[in-house]
């Protein structure tokens, strides 16, 4: 132990030695002082009104949480209705063009003799030679 340690621990020893002996005489109670107010008759009259009023308080939140619950909810299957029939608008509107598309896409492969062609934005390509890109080919096929 270094010296600075040593002489820490003597100076406590030194300083607390009076108050250990005094300790003897030192008495110390505990109170729940919770359970006490609780249980007696001013505090259950106390907690009563605190009750009261906390539902008084509340009740116009309650309702009002009840209300906006509920327009969530209405907005949510609002919500997915109006996403279900995007859904199938756009379906609807992009089926002729895929049509189109797919047509095109099966000339050139034709043509090309290839027994597949891979969609390089969904298909989850990673890597192609760009010679087998066949991109312009198809757009030239499909009209643009």
């Amino acid at each position: 132990m270094s010296k600075v340690g040593v002489g820490l621990l003597l100076s406590a020893v030194l300083v607390l030695t009076p108050m250990w002996a005094a300790a003897a005489e030192f008495k110390v109670g505990v109170v729940d002082s919770m359970d006490i107010i609780s249980k007696s008759a001013e505090g259950k009259r106390v907690e009563d009104s605190i009750k009261r009023k906390t539902e008084e308080l509340s009740r116009p939140f309650a309702q009002k949480r009840q209300e906006l619950a509920k327009q969530v909810e209405d907005f949510q299957k609002q919500g997915a209705d109006a996403e279900k029939k995007l859904q199938q608008f756009k379906e609807k509107e992009g089926a002729p063009l895929f049509q189109k598309l797919e047509v095109a896409v099966k000339a050139v492969a034709q043509q090309e003799k290839l027994d597949m062609v891979l969609d390089k934005r969904s298909a989850g390509l990673l890597f192609m030679d760009p010679k087998l890109d066949l991109t312009d080919k198809v757009r030239s096929k499909f009209g643009n």
